[in-house]
């Protein structure tokens, strides 16, 4: 029967590409290890410690099975989708990984991960090679494809709602000043304290209604980041700058709408 041993040191490190780098877990470090056989295949279950996932601050554990394939090869591929939220699947040049974020399956149900686990390996020896005379159009294609990670969950929670509550005073303050302009022909701001405020018409109002719109077009572009290009390559770098780019035309325009109003003093 599979017992539990002490890793070896440096066990991390032996392996190429494992999971826990595709997920982006960071101070990860292995408890304990079972090995055994599975179908004709070696096999070790790897209990991980690493750092919280998501906005979690406490630490959590991830039990990772591993499967040995027969040679080194950097032939062996797997489809980037099959890495989910509730289920992770990869494969480096000599293992097969899988496990669930965060879960630490009994022992009872090992067998379940270790015929998936053996089952995708099976597929990644059949498919060996099949790659190889695929078109530069294609190799782009695979390389371009989604693979869930949990940086660029949080990335998009973050960017959205710090978006949505922004943007929603925004539009809040469009409509009032649509209402003004319906109503008075000009963009109205009466001081609540005395008898003066900004009476803008003209350019000065089309400038300040502008300058509510343009931040609403980068939330548009960035929303369509969200939805088209998370978890592909290159996402965190394009979803960062533009959301500074945001944070920054929402700083910038702020302070001219100030001035723009500052511009334009009569009595209310």
């Amino acid at each position: 029967m599979a017992v539990k041993e002490k890793p070896p040191r440096g066990l991390l490190d032996s392996f190429s590409a494992p999971l826990w780098e595709r997920l982006g877990l960071t101070a990860v470090r292995p408890q304990w290890i079972v090995k055994g056989q599975h179908r004709g295949f070696d096999w070790m279950a790897i209990e991980l410690d690493h750092s919280g996932t998501g906005f979690q601050q406490t630490r959590a554990t991830t039990t990772v099975f591993v499967v040995r394939l027969p040679h080194k090869s950097s032939d062996w591929y797997l489809p980037g989708d099959r890495i989910r939220p509730d289920r992770q699947l990869c494969v480096d040049d000599s293992c097969v990984y899988a496990a669930a974020l965060s879960e630490q399956p009994r022992v009872r149900t090992w067998s379940h991960w270790l015929d998936l686990a053996v089952d995708t390996a099976e597929e990644v020896i059949r498919t060996e090679g099949m790659r190889r005379d695929e078109s530069p159009q294609q190799k782009a294609d695979r390389a371009d494809g989604a693979s869930w990670n949990v940086i660029d969950s949080n990335l998009v929670f973050v960017w959205l709602v710090s978006m949505a509550v922004f943007s929603f005073f925004n539009v809040m303050m469009l409509v009032e000043a649509y209402g003004d302009w319906q109503r008075h022909g000009a963009i109205l701001r009466c001081h609540p304290t005395t008898s003066t405020g900004t009476h803008l018409q003209g350019w000065k109002a089309v400038a300040y209604a502008a300058s509510l719109a343009a931040p609403l077009l980068i939330v548009a572009k960035a929303l369509h980041t969200m939805a088209t290009r998370v978890y592909r390559p290159g996402f965190f770098l394009q979803i960062c700058f533009e959301g500074l780019l945001w944070v920054g035309a929402m700083y910038g325009l702020h302070h001219a709408r100030e001035a723009l109003a500052h511009s334009v003093r009569q009595a209310c």
